[in-house]
């Protein structure tokens, strides 16, 4: 382990040590379940801090690195509308650009989606993009289109998907989960804290110790301004719930926890977005909602009710692709937003009190 990475996070290091070996340990467990299911998209990969040092606790963010810099903008295009062509399909790929391209910013602003977070961007503003998590991929192929319609080639220092630090030690297609992103974007790494996790024996040290160090890794980003992020705040794919005829009965949306809906504040615009491949048409769709100012809705609601609000257009969409009922269990209903508050108080970026606490020391 190279004592560089120590260095950077000296204080941290020199309280909490390194909890990255008992992590692995953790996710060899939760790999193994995980590569059982018939249905398993991703490989899993070896613990290997020589060859992936990002699969380390004080590894919280990876720069975007471009494959070949030196090829011109025509050819760089072509080779994203020839890799997203064949993972979408070609009629498929062209339709939702073109939807894309039609998309207007919301039903009281009629500009093009697509300027105006160009414009955004120019402006210095950050915008969290959700997607609606029903399948990884998707993650990837809504940030490829926008990618193609915006010609933001110049502007990949400025993308960044939010990855679950389970994903360093996974593959996809016979490469690295991670290398299917880094040449377009920043990689930033989260904990989710989930039942999965703690039944797997994810060391709290480890979630408290890595959200705290991701958000220290985004701050200053979001200070530089004109970030453009994507992530699923319900740190998990949509639930395909069964009937005793092992046939899909309804769909759920995994809870998202009040800490978690904080990351929105950091955040000046918000947008949800659901891509799916359809049971009923048998194609990919997609349906974007209306890109919302997060500081003006935060006058009068709480980041637990604004992304309330983002899931439950997800719910709805999806809901409109499949043909089956969607279970969204909203925040604010279930515990109050007194209750909401004081979780806010207890714990920041996606954990408890311990990620506040630690946040605070000097780095």
């Amino acid at each position: 382990m190279s004592q560089e990475l120590y260095d950077k996070y000296p204080s941290f290091y020199r309280r909490y040590k390194d909890p990255t070996n008992r992590l692995h340990v953790a996710y060899d467990s939760w790999l193994r379940g995980m590569s059982s299911r018939d249905d398993a998209p991703f490989i899993p990969i070896e613990f290997d801090l020589d060859c992936c040092p990002e699969q380390s606790v004080y590894v919280p963010k990876l720069d975007s690195r471009e494959i070949n810099p030196i090829i011109s903008d025509a050819l760089y295009y072509l080779g994203v509308d020839i890799k997203m062509s064949r993972l979408l399909g070609a009629f498929a790929y062209r339709r939702l650009l073109n939807q894309f391209k039609e998309q207007p910013t919301s039903s009281d602003d009629p500009t093009p989606l697509s300027e105006r977070l160009v414009k955004n961007q120019q402006e210095g503003k950050n915008t969290l993009v959700v997607t609606s998590h029903f399948d990884f991929p998707e993650l990837g192929y809504f940030k490829g289109l926008r990618l193609r319609v915006k010609k933001d080639r110049h502007n990949v220092r400025k993308s960044g998907i939010l990855l679950n630090k389970l994903m360093t030690r996974q593959s996809f297609n016979g490469k690295k989960l991670i290398d299917h992103f880094i040449s377009h974007s920043n990689i930033y790494f989260s904990y989710p804290i989930s039942a999965s996790a703690e039944k797997h024996g994810v060391a709290n040290i480890a979630n408290s110790l890595g959200n705290a160090l991701f958000y220290l890794s985004l701050k200053p980003d979001l200070k530089k301004g004109g970030l453009e992020m994507d992530a699923a705040l319900t740190g998990k794919q949509i639930i395909a719930k069964k009937n005793e005829d092992n046939e899909v009965d309804h769909y759920e949306i995994p809870e998202v926890v009040p800490s978690s809906a904080k990351l929105i504040e950091g955040f000046d615009k918000i947008i949800g977005a659901t891509l799916i491949m359809s049971p009923i048409t048998k194609r990919w769709e997609m349906e974007i909602g209306e890109l919302l100012d997060i500081k003006e809705l935060l006058e009068t609601d709480s980041s637990s009710e604004i992304v309330d609000s983002i899931y439950g257009n997800i719910a709805k969409s999806v809901e409109k692709f499949t043909g089956k009922e969607v279970v969204y269990s909203k925040m604010v209903p279930e515990i109050g937003k007194l209750a909401i508050e004081q979780s806010d108080q207890n714990g920041q970026w996606g954990n408890s009190f311990f990620v506040e606490k630690i946040v605070k020391q000097k780095v």
